[in-house]
């Protein structure tokens, strides 16, 4: 695991303000933060105009959702 990653995630979620929300633009997910924990609210769904299948879609975002409680998870914040 990437090291500046854990460092990223560690500020980024300093950063936030309790209920503030952050858009992941790759993939469409919604996190928000609540207290101490960075909480999966949402997921942008797949549309007839995106260039990807509804499975390459879900795919990516689970994908994004293993990498980014990964790295928060590595920098002592909770994903759920």
């Amino acid at each position: 695991m990437d090291r500046e990653h854990i460092e990223w995630s560690r500020r980024h979620f300093a950063t936030m303000k309790d209920g503030g929300v952050w858009g992941v633009p790759r993939s469409g997910l919604i996190f928000q933060r609540q207290g101490g924990e960075l909480v999966l609210i949402d997921r942008m769904p797949h549309t007839e105009e995106m260039p990807v299948t509804p499975e390459q879609l879900a795919e990516q975002q689970q994908a994004d959702v293993a990498v980014i409680t990964a790295h928060f998870g590595a920098a002592g914040i909770v994903v759920r």
